[in-house]
């Protein structure tokens, strides 16, 4: 039979959910069924490259070398005639484009290389909280026509469908929610071993340790974390609290959070995330926009309640009371009222971590979301245009 054949096309492959997604996507198709490659710019970014990653795992990267996150016409159009050319060359049967500007450059490529077929996932949105309304406005022009170009736009949650159509991006039936799945089984090991981890930063048994995870960069909203810690500090000395990522804010948010000492830990860059989720009492996760947050899952699996941001597809993710709480983003004093709220309750931190670990383990399994995925690309090999689906 012959192999269908899938091009993954994504802006770069740092540290981040989108290029976890798209890296699972193409390193666990059915190689019976799909013959698949990866494709990418330079992998720019404070965030870290995932390139060795992908490598050892046997996934080679087909380089795309103008593709560059920032804006650069020339080196834009560079990157337009590259992907055309690759795309008539290997005579690909599904396009699938990754974020915003591979989704836009991969898009048209795809429709100027007469490519049968494209899907489109966003990995979230750029309305909120990143750029100038005036860059944005641009930004939704810009998606508005690319959704013209696309048999299927995959969300990560339902609210990520609602905020695109808000915007006059795409049509309803265009739309199919996956969500972005993780790799569950460190985590017995890891909930096994928090003891040991929590003794590698000397966190005391009777001590609370909240943490977060991710890009310190605004949007996600980690000033409110330090923030929020500094309140907490005058509570008691057995609050302790680290942080795993890097960024733009780092020194910032480093100076910030100076008065707390030893009690507060940037780790930067960890390859041990179950381990640390694992040993946490708390996430916090204070986004100002969000499309879905794989920290969250990661959480769950590790059995760690979650404090968040009632923002994007974070409620999909998230039940209020049952998983973790909700609150308001950029207000720390909500923040601070959650944190002495879990706090102060051992009996439902331990009830909310549990809920997490039986709702994500194994519902939102890497194999899960990869099988929805293939299920997807069948459905537009059969039916290239959404409202022609037999109902």
């Amino acid at each position: 039979m012959t192999k269908i054949r899938v091009a993954h096309v994504i802006t770069r492959l740092v540290r981040g959910g989108a290029q976890e997604n798209t890296f699972h996507s193409v390193r666990l198709a059915n190689r019976e069924r799909y013959r698949v490659d990866l494709i990418a710019g330079p992998p720019h970014g404070a965030e870290g490259s995932m390139e060795k990653r992908i490598e050892d795992a046997g996934v080679a990267i087909h380089r795309a070398p103008h593709l560059l996150r920032k804006p650069a016409p020339l080196r834009d159009l560079h990157t337009l005639n590259y992907l055309t050319q690759l795309f008539k060359r290997n005579q690909y049967d599904i396009v699938h484009t990754h974020t915003s500007k591979a989704g836009l450059l991969g898009r048209i490529a795809a429709e100027r290389a007469g490519v049968p077929h494209v899907i489109h996932t966003p990995h979230g949105n750029v309305f909120h909280g990143y750029f100038h309304p005036a860059i944005v406005r641009a930004y939704v022009w810009l998606e508005r026509h690319a959704a013209r170009r696309t048999d299927r736009i995959i969300e990560l949650t339902p609210v990520g469908v609602e905020e695109h159509l808000n915007e006059g991006i795409g049509q309803r039936e265009q739309f199919r929610v996956i969500f972005s799945g993780i790799d569950t089984t460190p985590y017995a090991d890891a909930i096994a071993q928090r003891a040991a981890t929590r003794a590698t930063f000397a966190i005391p048994d009777d001590a609370i340790l909240i943490g977060g995870v991710g890009r310190l960069e605004p949007v996600k909203g980690f000033k409110h974390f330090v923030e929020a810690a500094l309140q907490l500090d005058d509570e008691g000395n057995k609050r302790y609290f680290i942080h795993a990522g890097t960024g733009t804010q780092e020194a910032e948010l480093k100076a910030l959070a100076a008065p707390l000492g030893d009690r507060f830990g940037f780790l930067g860059q960890r390859n041990d995330i179950p381990q640390l989720m694992a040993a946490m009492d708390l996430l916090v996760v204070p986004s100002i926009n969000e499309g879905m947050g794989r920290v969250l899952l990661e959480a769950g699996a590790a059995a760690t309640p979650v404090i968040a941001s009632d923002v994007g597809g974070i409620p999909d993710i998230v039940d209020d009371g049952e998983t973790g709480l909700l609150v308001k983003p950029g207000d720390t004093h909500a923040l601070v009222e959650a944190m002495r709220t879990l706090i102060a309750a051992p009996e439902r931190r331990y009830f909310m971590g549990d809920t997490a670990r039986a709702k994500v383990v194994p519902h939102y399994s890497l194999e899960c979301m990869v099988a929805q995925l293939e299920d997807l690309y069948e459905e537009v090999l059969a039916h290239p245009k959404a409202d022609d689906i037999p109902r």
